[in-house]
């Protein structure tokens, strides 16, 4: 699961943050953690990642979230991992008490879990630590307290998630949530690790304990012997002026001294501590998944479309293939989507031809979506799916120009074309839009031609959106690839994908729609006096 990898990127994106609110994972501050993954980050943009993740973000804590995130931005290479979520998805599915009791086990952390991030990433003010450490380890607590009471599941992942979070009870470090910790020349330690004769200075998890009181109690026992009586009012008086300075040494060492020297000394090297724990940090990978694996039940229930758990192969050519194909991002907020039919199986390249506006750029997004949600072990938005992994997944779309690059637009373009291709292997997936843009009609045709030739040659999956119906019909009259184009009825795009080559821009309906076609140019200039 990689989780030392995962906590530092989680811990970076809470550091930037200087107040924690309610909802305090944010996924754009998260992204800018992040390290490249087999999806580059362009690509990331342009199929709309951030709104993948809403669309299926039905986490309840905040180490869900970002697990989900984090899965999302580096989908899985594994098939034994892919398939054991979906083995374990299908067991959630399968049993409700289960599901309710994972579900209330995950509800009570995230009540606390603000008080969990504070404490770790020292977000309170180090003359009042002792709140802040009670909270996060009530937090920890009811990560492991309810773990008797679970239901045992069967499902390997699900075994192995709890299985962590219950070794983490058996180490030292988990001494430290309940202690008593002490400070010693080897550091914090818990009465188990510290000798009998080992010296030693306990922490007293509070303002008023320990040497605070101690200097203020001849003047408590002087006041309450005159009080009593035992010794005579006026000497008792005198006697409780004379050690009254006791009492207010230990008063302000208890308000202001004790709370530093706790800190620096003992809360601090707790802290530190369990973020040094290999198993303190398993632990919390293993509840970030399980709130991820929830999170895939409840996307799974909450769609009004089918959902499916695809088939995913690891062969050594990428394939495609679905029924029924949904967007799940539109889905979330538009119930009608027109689903797709496709099969992406060995054909090399898919061109995708029509007008603008037709729907050709949700159809690459809705395929490369969905493969992502397919890799994390994810349900897909489908009526039926069997997909191979990607080995890597990228989207190149028309840029603004680059000033760093000196071949301006098409330079900037074409070296992002090399970088994909050089990187491609059988099993990768590209989504092109347009290419050799910016250059005359004839070096367009003739470098494209030697481009998509280039990876034919390579063998991948590659889905090509283009107006060139001529590149289109060059490839056609060879017998290589697939051809989509938009449907159109009654002059309008239906949004269905139906095979074709589109050899019409329907430049001027769009034109004519947004009012700047040639009639809406020249009454402008009537209008104006300009003729």
């Amino acid at each position: 699961m990689n989780s030392d990898q995962f906590i530092i990127e989680l811990n970076q994106h809470y550091n930037l943050i200087n107040e924690l609110e309610d909802e305090y994972f944010d996924s754009t501050k998260m992204f800018n953690c992040l390290s490249e993954s087999l999806v580059d980050k362009r690509t990331l943009n342009l199929i709309e990642i951030q709104e993948l993740f809403k669309a299926v973000n039905f986490t309840e804590t905040g180490l869900g979230s970002a697990r989900l995130f984090h899965s999302l931005h580096n989908p899985h290479a594994s098939l034994e991992l892919i398939h054991a979520k979906q083995e374990a998805l299908k067991e959630l599915e399968s049993n409700d008490r289960l599901y309710n009791c994972i579900s209330e086990y995950l509800g009570n952390f995230a009540a606390n879990e603000k008080s969990f991030w504070n404490f770790f990433n020292f977000h309170y003010q180090p003359i009042s630590p002792y709140g802040s450490l009670k909270k996060a380890m009530e937090s920890i607590d009811s990560l492991l307290s309810p773990l008797d009471d679970m239901v045992t599941p069967k499902s390997d992942y699900l075994v192995s998630l709890l299985s962590i979070i219950k070794n983490f009870r058996t180490t030292t470090t988990s001494g430290l949530i309940k202690g008593p910790a002490f400070r010693t020349f080897q550091g914090i330690q818990t009465r188990k690790e510290k000798g009998f004769f080992t010296p030693s200075l306990r922490l007293r998890r509070g303002r008023l304990s320990g040497g605070t009181i101690v200097p203020g109690l001849p003047s408590i026992g002087f006041t309450i012997a005159g009080l009593t009586g035992m010794i005579n009012p006026t000497l008792a008086e005198s006697m409780v002026l004379l050690t009254g300075g006791g009492l207010l040494i230990g008063f302000l060492y208890g308000i202001l001294l004790k709370p530093l020297f706790d800190n620096e000394t003992a809360i601090l090297s707790i802290r530190q501590r369990f973020l040094d724990s290999d198993s303190f940090i398993s632990t919390m990978e293993a509840v970030a998944c399980l709130d991820e694996l929830m999170s895939f039940y409840r996307y799974n229930k909450n769609n009004s479309q089918p959902t499916i758990i695809p088939e995913i192969t690891d062969k050594e050519r990428h394939f495609f293939i679905a029924k029924e194909l949904c967007n799940p991002v539109i889905l979330s907020k538009n119930k009608k989507f027109v689903p797709y039919n496709l099969s992406l199986d060995h054909t090399g390249i898919t061109f995708v031809t029509g007008p603008n506006s037709g729907g050709k750029t949700t159809f690459c997004k809705t395929i490369a979506q969905n493969q992502i949600l397919a890799q994390i072990g994810a349900p897909i938005a489908a009526k039926s799916a069997k997909i191979n992994l990607a080995d890597r997944i990228s989207y190149q779309a028309p840029a603004f120009d680059s000033l760093n690059d000196d071949e301006g637009r098409f330079g900037t373009e074409l070296r992002a074309t090399k970088n994909i291709f050089l990187s491609t292997t059988p099993k990768s997936l590209i989504f092109l839009d347009e290419i050799a843009e910016g250059t005359t009609s004839h070096e367009r045709m003739e470098l494209s031609l030697s481009i998509l030739d280039g990876f034919l040659k390579k063998f991948n999956n590659t889905v090509l959106v283009t107006h060139n119906y001529e590149l289109a019909d060059t490839f056609r009259q060879q017998g290589m690839g697939q051809y989509f184009q938009v449907e159109f009825k009654d002059n309008n795009p239906s949004h269905r994908m139906v095979e074709g080559i589109s050899r019409t821009s329907h430049a001027m309906r769009i034109a004519k729609k947004i009012g700047f076609a040639p009639e809406d140019i020249d009454q402008h200039l009537r209008d104006e006096g300009y003729i």
